[in-house]
């Protein structure tokens, strides 16, 4: 045995497999130490991107319904004088409004005398079939929305805005939200309010599934882990806009879920109600239910809505982590393979000098 241990071989061997070790242990300082934070900022780059395509996907499905209302307000004011035509004008609106849930207009009081003090044309599609457009004339004995803070804000204003969430009147199940616009006379006055709802559980389902396909992508350890990220619309105070949890809908505020031991909350919550975008999102992060997370944020164009993505910082890092490893072990392969080679070499080398003298 004590042959074999003075071997050349085995003293190469043994020397490079030293060379081998400090390498290597060079290699793994450096991957999780400055590489790792690469790492962690190139995942946290990407969850900011991922954040902006939901911004941009939720952009265009309001914009959609800002132009496809504001595409009919010209004929509507033309035709005031009708009021007959107007249960089928809000039936169109609703019928080339892919994403509208229902229309209707709310007309300042006694505007048709002969239709009461309050009216209302409205359509809405069929819960049980949705390409059939139903129509009904809302009055005085209907909701009375003349002391409306949305009514008031929007006639009195002359101004177009998106409404606070709101259930469906019909099922008190479905959430809603409005793009509102006001509807003038030949005079200019603002005498109605022309509002189109689109689905809030539509457009909660959409984020939640785009948050599903990513979280898929982190792999069967982030699975087990349980660490996903999940995707929100609040608007500037912080209550849930969408969620996944219907509990939390309309009910939940989510600035009461960062923790209040956490110094930074304060100046966070500040620049979200001040419509700010985030940035330098892995240079800090928050307590969000517990688990430290990133916060990624923009607000909504023309609301006072944010789109918020809350990635647990776990979940980063641990990509990071993998990266790292898959990186350390191709070198130490690699290492191996060469150590490998090396004995090879040295101990045909030695064959050959054995034979030679034979």
């Amino acid at each position: 045995m004590s042959r074999f241990w003075k071997t050349i071989e085995v003293k190469v061997l043994l020397r490079m497999s030293i060379w081998a070790l400090l390498v290597l242990a060079g290699v793994a300082y450096y991957l999780f130490t400055d590489t790792s934070r690469a790492f962690t900022a190139l995942y946290t780059e990407n969850c900011h991107s991922r954040m902006l395509i939901n911004y941009e996907y939720t952009r265009r499905v309001l914009s959609d319904v800002y132009v496809q209302v504001s595409n009919n307000v010209y004929q509507i004011e033309s035709t005031l004088d009708n009021p007959n035509d107007q249960r089928d004008q809000m039936k169109r609106i609703v019928e080339h409004g892919n994403r509208i849930h229902s229309c209707g207009m709310n007309f300042v009081q006694s505007y048709y005398p002969q239709k009461g003090n309050r009216y209302c044309p409205f359509a809405w599609r069929n819960p049980e079939n949705r390409n059939e457009i139903l129509t009904d004339e809302k009055g005085d004995h209907d909701f009375d929305y003349l002391q409306a803070r949305w009514f008031r804000a929007v006639v009195e204003g002359d101004t177009a805005e998106w409404s606070d969430p709101f259930f469906d009147g019909y099922d008190n199940v479905t959430a809603l939200t409005a793009y509102m616009v006001p509807i003038h006379d030949r005079t200019g006055k603002a005498v109605a309010v022309l509002g189109a709802d689109i689905s809030l559980d539509w457009l909660s389902s959409k984020l939640a599934e785009t948050d599903s396909t990513y979280n898929a992508q982190g792999g069967l350890a982030h699975q087990a882990l349980g660490l996903k990220s999940e995707s929100y619309i609040i608007d500037t105070d912080g209550k849930y806009i969408t969620n996944p949890d219907r509990e939390k809908l309309l009910n939940g505020v989510f600035y009461d879920y960062i923790s209040r031991k956490d110094s930074k909350r304060k100046i966070l919550i500040e620049r979200m109600k001040s419509r700010h975008q985030s940035s330098n999102e892995s240079a800090e992060s928050f307590l969000y239910r517990g688990e430290e997370c990133y916060f990624f944020y923009t607000p909504l164009k023309y609301t006072n809505w944010l789109l918020v993505t809350v990635v647990p910082c776990r979940s980063v890092d641990m990509l990071g982590l993998e990266q790292s490893l898959r990186v350390f072990a191709i070198v130490a392969i690699g290492l191996i393979a060469l150590l490998a080679l090396g004995y090879y070499h040295v101990r045909h080398e030695r064959y050959k000098a054995a034979k030679s003298h034979t």
